[in-house]
């Protein structure tokens, strides 16, 4: 016979991991970092993840903070958007100019301009 001590560990668990979102799309440390330092080509289109814990607000590409216009979020205006990977999105970022860049993903384009304090919108955790 199963305990219930163990049944409720296990859910626990499984609500926690399905909480954190899908942890086959999990970007690698390197990954996550990609292109946060050093841009990517301009008019080239590279792989990117996008932190979409919060919802899509700010993305650090090239040494500097953009902002989505307008943010991306789920139906409730606070967390991933609906059909999105949760806390990090993959798509295809193009830096188009030194003003805009887009990123792709499931269909959905988020156009990203420079932040003109070189900040987040915010921090989330």
């Amino acid at each position: 016979m199963v305990s219930t001590r163990l049944v409720c560990g296990l859910i626990a668990t499984l609500a926690a991991v399905q909480g954190c979102g899908n942890l086959d799309t999990q970007p690698t440390r390197a990954e996550e970092v990609a292109y946060a330092d050093t841009p990517p080509p301009t008019g080239e289109s590279v792989t990117f993840f996008v932190y979409t814990h919060c919802g899509v607000e700010s993305a650090k590409i090239g040494g500097r903070w953009w902002h989505a216009t307008p943010p991306l979020y789920d139906e409730g205006a606070v967390g991933s958007p609906d059909g999105w990977d949760d806390p990090y999105q993959e798509g295809q970022l193009t830096v188009e100019s030194s003003t805009r860049a887009v990123f792709e993903a499931e269909g959905t384009q988020v156009v990203f301009v420079p932040s003109s304090t070189n900040e987040p919108v915010r921090v989330c955790r």
